[in-house]
């Protein structure tokens, strides 16, 4: 893998941080209209779900890269967050936050990747492939 750097939404600009909020809220619109079929083609139902959760992106040879976004949505199966800029891998590490305990972690895959070519985000949806804890 190439030597990446990636920031954390604890760290995101003013303006990454409205970006953001309107991509959000766009998804979530989006989300709305098609929820009726979106029930009828998953197998397990999502819950919007918006909070900053924990990524780690193993490195061979080296400490994980770690950082954090907005995730958006959550299901038994997966879940769905949006990132400022490309991540590359396929293999990734997310670990939710469970208020009075410690983070949930689960391995996953990146199973859908989408540009929002004008704000400069990433929508990513992460198939589970196993709880760590």
């Amino acid at each position: 893998m190439v030597e990446t750097q990636f920031i954390s939404a604890e760290h995101y600009s003013e303006r990454q941080k409205r970006s953001a909020q309107r991509i959000l809220d766009s998804l979530d619109r989006g989300e709305a209209r098609l929820q009726d079929h979106y029930t009828q083609v998953r197998n397990y139902k999502r819950a919007s779900c918006r909070k900053v959760i924990h990524v780690r992106i193993p490195n061979p040879g080296g400490e994980p890269f770690a950082f954090s976004v907005f995730m958006r949505d959550v299901s038994s199966s997966g879940a769905g967050f949006i990132y400022p800029g490309p991540i590359p891998n396929e293999k990734i590490l997310i670990g939710i936050p469970i208020p009075g305990r410690d983070d949930t972690w689960f391995e996953g895959v990146i199973a859908r990747r989408k540009e929002f070519m004008q704000e400069g985000f990433w929508d990513y949806g992460v198939r589970f492939t196993g709880r760590l804890t």
